[in-house]
């Protein structure tokens, strides 16, 4: 039997994180701010650091691929 834990992340807003996330729900998700947190995301993306897929005309994220890069980013944090 599968036995997989499913863990249920929810957006600042209280919602709960779809499978497919907008460029708008990563950057609440991240809590990227400043000025131009689109930006920010981008920069992430051109690094490889953030993968992210093309739908039709608008870039999407995975809630996976966005949970690997926090984890990643935990692990390479100053100690």
């Amino acid at each position: 039997m599968d036995k997989r834990q499913f863990t249920i992340v929810f957006l600042p807003d209280g919602r709960p994180a779809p499978g497919v996330l907008t460029t708008e729900e990563v950057i609440l998700l991240l809590r990227l701010d400043g000025d131009h947190p689109g930006r920010t995301l981008k920069y992430y993306r051109d690094e490889g650091q953030l993968v992210g897929i093309k739908l039709g005309r608008k870039i999407r994220y995975t809630l996976d691929e966005v949970m690997r890069f926090l984890a990643k980013k935990t692990e390479q944090r100053p100690t």
